[in-house]
């Protein structure tokens, strides 16, 4: 009986005899099995190339030239000037609010402060101690605010926020070894639009990110949180100095380079600060002595397009995310940059737009793709198998984040196993390389239109101060973590900003540089007492 292996060498001799009978050699085989892939390598060469053509067509829309980028600026320079003048929010985009900082830290500074740093839907309290100068040591803990507290009643909010005060002290032993009567001074970093009259009075415009609560809008903010302080007999604090997160921001890099007159936030939201002539800002109110010869003005610069300055560049993608949100026709141009994300509980998706901006960008241009059959043909709209809904994808905002966008631009690997690997964990199961390689091409363009843009802003500003160099402090997601999108924004600023001029990422910004704030602040009070 013949073994499995001679019955194989039977079959093969048969098979090269039943080729010669017909006249095909196994040299003709092999010429035919090249033909044949090369005819299908050219037809997926040619589908591809029918596919780039088609993409491009979609993204085109994003792609900014530099004239474009200089007719941004120059609209946002003449909103900064406007803003400057009044404070009529029916005509101007920007608030322009003065800060009431007027100061930069001289090295001088010293003592402990705590921070409160409130700007979305966490907030993190910092036990600052000043050394001298450049020496700080820092504590800090981040807080989860409960999703019913952004929506539910203002006191419930800040009466939690002294409530983990409180626990932040006890638990770090911060009121061990002080005097009956010793008193904490607080600085409050609060990231929203407020216009203030003072260093410690603040009165919130309008709430932003998601926040909703009740009895917070028009009144003074500094005020709720001390009256919530002082509800907690044990606490014993006093709340001296309301600092936006740019200024902490603008601070602290302040301490570290001389030239450092201008503090930029690009993470969940986008805005910036900077130092401005007083001579410039007819608006405003305080005092005007020799002294005072600059204020440090809080742009709120995500606002900008409200009236349609940004018109000229906004997609249909823009303004159906625009239009979906819960702010239609606000911080329009914060839309087209920052990085937020739905808040996600377990299995529970609090529906609450919290700008999703980058990454549902990307998500509304792929389902603009699957409806046009140029990503996932015949998948998307098939019944689920196996518990694999596709649909849930196209149906789900914020299920598409920032950090996916960054990570898949990035996608190095010859088979995109990395952009493939993220498809999957967001429900696109088995994803084809021609799809992997279109997502990709979406994310670079995105995220490139929105370091482009972030470039024009901050060139307008860096201008403004009008120095021989200048120095940015900047903190936020999007610079500290998206490689890609700062070498973006490095390289556009190169072409649009002709001083010299350099971004630096601040460290615990938002804590420091409140702390500093603080700190001079205590010091100008001291030297007022003691004259």
């Amino acid at each position: 009986m013949a073994s499995s292996s001679d019955y194989i060498i039977e079959v093969r001799i048969d098979v090269l005899k039943t080729l010669k009978i017909f006249g095909i050699t196994a040299t003709a085989l092999t010429a035919i099995g090249l033909g044949a892939y090369y005819i299908h390598h050219r037809m997926q060469s040619s589908r591809r190339v029918i596919l780039q053509d088609e993409v491009k067509h979609v993204l085109e829309p994003f792609e900014l030239s530099d004239e474009q980028l200089r007719r941004v600026m120059a609209n946002l320079n003449t909103q900064m000037t406007n803003g400057l003048k009044s404070n009529d929010s029916e005509n101007n985009d920007l608030a322009m609010f003065p800060t009431f900082v007027n100061f930069r830290p001289n090295g001088q500074e010293s003592g402990e402060y705590l921070v409160v740093d409130l700007g979305g839907s966490n907030f993190r309290v910092s036990h600052v101690n000043i050394e001298g100068r450049n020496r700080l040591r820092l504590k800090n803990k981040i807080f989860l605010i409960p999703h019913s507290l952004l929506l539910g009643e203002g006191e419930k909010l800040f009466d939690y926020i002294a409530e983990c005060l409180q626990r932040f002290i006890d638990d770090n032993g911060l009121a061990t070894h002080k005097r009956a009567d010793y008193k904490f001074d607080l600085a409050f970093t609060f990231s929203f639009p407020c216009t203030q009259t003072s260093l410690s009075q603040a009165t919130l415009v309008s709430w932003t990110k998601g926040f909703s609560c009740t009895g917070v809008v028009g009144n003074d903010v500094v005020l709720l949180l001390q009256n919530a302080i002082d509800r907690r007999k044990t606490l014993q604090i006093q709340v001296v100095a309301l600092v936006n997160d740019t200024v902490g921001t603008l601070m602290a890099c302040s301490s570290l380079y001389r030239d450092c007159r201008v503090g930029v936030i690009l993470g969940t939201g986008t805005n910036a600060c900077y130092f401005e002539n007083l001579d410039n800002v007819p608006k405003w109110a305080g005092e005007r002595n020799q002294s005072t010869k600059q204020i440090v003005i809080n742009t709120e610069w995500g606002a900008l397009g409200k009236h349609g300055c940004l018109d000229f560049i906004r997609t249909k993608i823009d303004r159906e995310l625009d239009e979906s949100s819960l702010t239609p026709n606000q911080q329009i141009f914060e839309k087209m940059i920052s990085g937020k994300t739905f808040y996600i509980c377990k299995l529970v998706i609090f529906k609450r737009n919290l700008a999703l901006y980058l990454g549902e960008i990307v998500r509304l241009i792929i389902i603009d793709l699957v409806r046009s059959s140029i990503l996932f043909p015949d998948r998307m709209q098939k019944a689920p198998s196996r518990g694999r809904d596709y649909n849930i994808f196209l149906s789900l905002r914020g299920s598409f984040y920032a950090k996916h966008v960054a990570d898949i631009e990035c996608d190095k690997t010859e088979d995109l196993s990395v952009t493939a690997s993220i498809l999957t964990s967001i429900g696109i199961y088995d994803p084809s390389y021609d799809d992997c390689y279109i997502i990709r091409e979406v994310c670079k363009t995105v995220s490139l239109r929105a370091a482009k843009l972030a470039a024009a802003v901050i060139a307008v500003v860096v201008n403004r101060v009008n120095m021989p160099s200048v120095t940015v402090g900047v903190d936020g997601t999007l610079f500290r973590h998206h490689a890609r999108f700062r070498k973006n924004l490095i390289r556009t600023m190169s072409r649009l900003v002709p001083r010299t001029h350099r971004l630096v990422l601040s460290e615990d910004g938002s804590s420091k540089g409140s702390a500093l704030v603080a700190a001079v602040n205590r010091h100008n009070q001291e030297t007022l007492t003691s004259t």
